[in-house]
């Protein structure tokens, strides 16, 4: 099987807000804010608001590119105190950039950071937006959450509603369009019907099928995932966060079990961090995290579990020494790579071991690990040594184990 191309283009890149679908209304009042913003009407923050996935975040900077305002924009975790808030944040709302340009202060994920704000965090965002000479933007996946309930009143709300899968599908066409990307319609249809409205996770399963020569079988498995919180909304949560909340609370709603989440991060440890120090720290606690999780089945004491989830989870976020100045895709774990790329080989070793059944008594994940391989060994031996021909194998076989000729000549080559 082929592997993922490098993704030397950025498939999350969008050109304009023409390029934001599915939520032309908001978009409209965007714009609306911009143009009053710019005709020196006074205008209040907003909360754009909406589920995971849908572009509120690129919709944000879109709009900052088409107005030439620059964004001021702080990770999530570096906005949690009052002194941080007023330091860095109130300046760009009161003052315009070196060339004269306009600031847009821009707060992410407002509701998953504001459960950790220290003592007086509120209150100074509160007195930033009362001085605020510029446009303040807040984005929200739940503007009802309880912890920005100070925000309540202050700022309009401008909704993002899921998209549709005919949305999600236009998505992915104009994707492949813009970067001359050829995938397989019925693989892009399937993504797009399984994405549940979230644009940005069916970007990253196109991804993972680019340059592959499996695209449908891959896309199969991709459609397995059906969980609360989506794999790759996990994984922003821990390799584009510094907060133990916002990564803990991703690991421990998704319903991916813990091995295969494990698979999801070691894989994509390497390709979201490029410092040495930080990749070692991550793994370093990847490893304190499966051994307590072999820990929790071996004793059958599961509130091991706890610390599995934070090492995982936040233990990998904290690797990281600063916020990371690039986006690059995610890898599928190679396991599930390999499970699909196996696929008809495992079908066809299934069907040998349920005839073999008959004759071995045992299951059939025993028989393709054993006694195939040992029937394969016999085989071959007899063969080697002229003491029957392989016809006669397959002959006998076939009469033996009700075999048929495929089967046997697939066992034969076990021990090829």
């Amino acid at each position: 099987m082929g592997e993922p191309v490098g993704l030397e283009y950025d498939l999350y890149e969008v050109g304009s807000l023409d390029g934001i679908l599915g939520n032309d209304h908001a978009v409209k009042r965007l714009r609306d804010f911009a143009s009053d913003i710019n005709k020196g009407v006074k205008r209040g923050p907003l909360m754009v608001c909406g589920p995971t996935g849908i572009g509120k975040t690129a919709a944000v900077h879109l709009l900052a590119k088409e107005n030439d305002w620059n964004v001021v924009e702080l990770n999530a975790s570096d906005y949690r105190d009052k002194e941080t808030i007023e330091r860095s944040l109130l300046s760009a709302a009161t003052s315009r950039s070196l060339f004269g340009a306009r600031n847009l202060v821009l707060l992410d994920e407002i509701d998953d950071i504001a459960a950790g704000f220290d003592k007086g965090a509120g209150g100074a965002i509160s007195n930033l937006i009362s001085q605020s000479k510029n446009p303040v933007i807040f984005i929200a996946n739940d503007m009802w959450d309880q912890s920005i309930t100070f925000l309540r009143g202050k700022a309009e709300a401008v909704e993002f509603k899921k998209l549709m899968p005919d949305t999600v599908h236009r998505i992915l066409l104009n994707l492949c369009k813009r970067h001359s990307i050829k995938a397989n319609p019925v693989s892009v249809q399937m993504i797009a019907s399984r994405a549940n409205g979230d644009a940005r996770s069916a970007i990253n399963d196109m991804s993972i099928i680019i340059g592959t020569d499996v695209q449908e079988e891959l896309t199969e498995v991709i459609g397995l995932r059906d969980r609360k919180v989506d794999v790759f909304n996990a994984l922003d949560k821990i390799f584009l966060n510094s907060t133990i909340s916002a990564s803990l609370r991703a690991v421990t709603n998704t319903d991916l079990t813990n091995d295969m989440l494990m698979r999801w991060i070691e894989e994509n440890i390497p390709k979201q961090y490029r410092n040495s120090a930080e990749i070692s720290a991550a793994f370093d606690s990847l490893a304190s995290a499966s051994m307590f999780a072999t820990r929790a089945v071996r004793a059958q004491y599961y509130t091991y579990w706890r610390y599995m989830n934070v090492l995982m989870s936040s233990g990998v976020a904290l690797a990281k020494t600063r916020y990371p100045e690039f986006r690059s895709g995610y890898a599928f774990p190679k396991v599930i790579k390999d499970l699909s790329s196996s696929k008809t080989t495992r079908n066809q070793e299934k069907a040998i071991a349920v005839k073999l059944q008959r004759s071995f008594h045992s299951s059939v994940k025993r028989i393709v690990r054993n006694e195939m391989q040992m029937l394969a060994r016999l085989a071959a031996q007899s063969i080697k040594e002229n003491e029957s021909s392989r016809d006669e194998i397959i002959e006998s076989m076939a009469a033996a184990y009700l075999l048929d000729e495929k089967e046997i000549e697939y066992m034969l080559k076990l021990n090829s």
